[in-house]
């Protein structure tokens, strides 16, 4: 018998790995890029969804400072947490967390200790790649969700439905999928299911003399039922498994890949998932390596969120939050870490288009311009050698300034349109600045630095 010689990997086309990069992640440099397409894509988002290469993420140090006002602990845990999407070898993970984040909306206006949003935080990127059930059950029981859906007041006698209603609409079967009899039972099952302090911070506690121990009626069946039941109901028996699936399926591939999937797509989708066990991972890789998420309609679909706009940024730049402060643009962006706006997160697409956002992505754009210019770092290949002349010409100049902001010309397509639009810009720049001396020759690079920032091609993801 003769072994057939093992047949090599098909390359991935950089366009395609770089697309990949920026939806499951935050983007990457031309090398990373040109590394992962020697691959075929299965092995390509193998290594994308590899989080054993990302380091433990400890807490930022103010979290155990006292002496520090909330806000203050807030700030830093913004910072932080901006700085680990930026530099992790692996983003998918804070990617995802990032998508939990709005999934599992809450807010640290209505929690009020940002030790406790962290922990929910730390819970998303631990769990939030595995099965779906164990992430639900440990987020209901934390502070922050028992806190911010007003179930830590929810006892026998006085049950209170917000965290029962939500549960079902927004964490797993969606909108028209119980009853208002499915909410006042689920409500009564979680009655106990409370919030203790022990000296500076708070934890779960189940009351028992809090529990409403009667019986209640949930999805047609009639026992005494238990919270943490009511999920393992929801999402381990069908039909509700498979509602489960399919809602999670859609949202997920929504956020990824910025489109609402046909039905034939979120059937094939939603079925791999059920296959699974609700794996989350295992969904995933399904959606990395179908081709419509290659389609040239995906690719266009999605604006960049806040967050991922200023993470990209934060890359291209090596700058770190707390050397920026990001934070204080970022809520006229649209997009405040720890402040959903309300418990079904935040939209997408348009929500970030607005006159205020806009403006808002052009003052941070220029204040890290600024921050760059001051430690000479961006962009000044391209501005005058010691003898006068530019370095780079004007187009080359541009398509290496989209390049250095993710955007690589020669990898994949970039807007003529664009490209166009910067050259004649840059070439008239430089003819008004007349003949390039030291002491004024760097405006052109730092104008174009914050022009390309907010080009449409950086501003898609």
């Amino acid at each position: 018998m003769t072994c057939r010689p093992k047949e090599p990997p098909v390359p991935t086309p950089p366009a395609d790995v770089a697309h990949l990069l920026r939806r499951a992640g935050f983007g990457a440099g031309r090398e990373e890029i040109l590394e992962l397409a020697a691959l075929d894509l299965p092995a390509v988002v193998e290594r994308v969804c590899d989080f054993r290469v990302n380091p433990p993420d400890d807490p930022p140090a103010e979290l155990d400072d006292p002496g520090l006002p909330d806000w203050r602990r807030t700030v830093a845990l913004q910072q932080w947490w901006l700085d680990r999407m930026a530099t992790v070898p692996a983003p998918l993970q804070e990617k995802l967390a990032l998508f939990w984040h709005g999934h599992f909306a809450t807010s640290q206006e209505k929690v009020g200790d940002a030790a406790d949003m962290y922990d929910q935080n730390r819970l998303f990127r631990s769990l939030g790649a595995g099965p779906f059930e164990p992430l639900v059950q440990q987020v209901s029981v934390g502070v922050a969700m028992l806190v911010y859906l007003d179930n830590d007041p929810n006892r026998r006698g006085a049950p209170n439905e917000n965290f029962a209603r939500e549960l079902m609409e927004l964490h797993t079967v969606g909108v028209n999928q119980y009853t208002q009899e499915d909410v006042v039972s689920a409500a009564r099952a979680w009655t106990g299911h409370n919030v203790e302090r022990v000296g500076n911070r708070r934890r779960y506690r189940f009351y028992p003399e809090r529990h409403d121990t009667g019986l209640k009626r949930f999805k047609g069946e009639t026992r005494n039922w238990d919270g943490p039941e009511i999920i393992t109901r929801l999402l381990t028996v069908e039909p509700e498994r498979t509602i489960a699936a399919r809602f999670l399926a859609r949202k997920l591939w929504t956020f990824f890949a910025g489109t609402v999937p046909p039905d034939a797509l979120l059937t094939t989708l939603t079925q791999a998932f059920v296959d699974s066990g609700l794996d989350v991972g295992t969904l995933l890789r399904v959606m990395f390596t179908r081709p419509e998420f290659y389609t040239p309609a995906v690719r266009q679909a999605l604006v960049r969120s806040p967050v991922e706009w200023v993470v990209a940024l934060l890359r291209a730049t090596g700058f770190s939050a707390r050397d920026v402060d990001p934070q204080w643009w970022m809520c006229d962006m649209g997009q405040d870490l720890f402040f959903p706006p309300n418990p079904s997160g935040w939209r997408n697409n348009g929500a970030f288009l607005s006159a205020t956002a806009c403006w808002a992505r052009a003052g941070f754009a220029r204040h890290l311009t600024w921050k760059a210019w001051q430690r000479s770092q961006l962009l000044d290949e391209i501005t005058v050698r010691d003898g006068g002349a530019y370095r780079m010409g004007a187009e080359t100049a541009v398509r290496h300034a989209l390049a250095r902001f993710g955007r690589d010309p020669d990898l994949e397509p970039v807007s003529e349109r664009t490209v166009a639009t910067l050259t004649r810009w840059l070439t008239r720049q430089r003819a008004a600045e007349g003949p390039p001396r030291w002491s004024w020759s760097k405006w052109s690079a730092i104008n174009l630095a914050t022009l390309t920032m907010l080009t449409p091609e950086v501003q898609l993801a």
